[in-house]
């Protein structure tokens, strides 16, 4: 019978023995909705983190950038401006160029390493990285305006929104990566199992190592509002030491109840 539910696993995974032997030999399934849960709300710290984010750079470091974006129309495939080519919109902190307006062909492609997109009159060229751009066709578009003040628009629509869109999909990203953490674990707590003579079944220590990455989840969490970092290497030890203690005294329980057992005088 289950003693203990998934709500004592937060607190009691940081210590308790007993929680671990009633997860292990009493529980069901492989706890993987726990881990979406907790990691649902351990996520909400760092979602209300980048907007706050999102809104001092809105805020502050934006608008001397997006002030220099000119009038931008796009008819029938072919992008016009109407101040002085090649057009550089420069970065707050430097007289570097961020990006770069050319119609007349004098710029095709991106030289300098700080530059970051070029907008000639029927392609953008933006820079993803030092060895990769891509290039987007504009000839197909038919009518498209865009300045200053649009701009604007959209970033302060995607203050508001930006965090809660891409919450779902963070998450999942996070669940997923901690579910592949989980089953890797578990292997390796059939590793454990077979160096401290015991029997455990994958689904269980697949439970068990659900609740060893609980403290590494939490910890990293309430760090998350500090300045203090782990190593990655610290939280893997964390947790599989949280494992291989937890299979160990599962092992140490169960030869005490098999020499109990022998010693019985109803064994006979």
């Amino acid at each position: 019978m289950r003693r203990y539910s998934i709500f004592h696993i937060p607190a009691l995974s940081f210590f308790s023995k007993k929680l671990y032997i009633d997860v292990a030999q009493n529980w069901k399934g492989t706890n993987f909705l726990y881990l979406l849960l907790l990691l649902a709300v351990c996520m909400i710290p760092m979602m209300i983190g980048m907007h706050l984010q999102i809104s001092y750079f809105i805020d502050n470091k934006a608008p001397a950038i997006v002030n220099q974006v000119p009038e931008i129309t796009i008819t029938d495939g072919l992008v016009s401006i109407k101040e002085t080519q090649p057009y550089y919109i420069k970065k707050t902190d430097s007289n570097e160029p961020l990006a770069i307006i050319d119609t007349t062909g004098q710029i095709e492609s991106i030289e300098d390493p700080n530059t970051l997109c070029l907008l000639t009159a029927n392609k953008l060229i933006i820079k993803n990285s030092k060895s990769e751009t891509r290039t987007y066709d504009l000839s197909k578009v038919k009518k498209f305006a865009v300045d200053s003040k649009r701009i604007t628009g959209w970033l302060h629509i995607g203050r508001k929104f930006l965090a809660i869109a891409i919450y779902p999909f963070v998450l999942l990203g996070f669940y997923a990566y901690r579910i592949v953490q989980v089953l890797i674990y578990a292997a390796v707590g059939l590793l454990f199992a077979l160096f401290c003579k015991t029997t455990l079944s994958y689904e269980a220590l697949i439970r068990l190592a659900v609740v060893a990455v609980t403290p590494c989840i939490i910890v990293g969490t309430i760090l998350g509002f500090t300045d203090v970092s782990i190593p990655a290497f610290l939280y893997l030890a964390a947790a599989l030491g949280y494992l291989f203690f937890a299979v160990k005294y599962i092992s140490s329980i169960s030869q005490v109840h098999e020499q109990t057992q022998i010693d019985s005088p109803d064994s006979d």
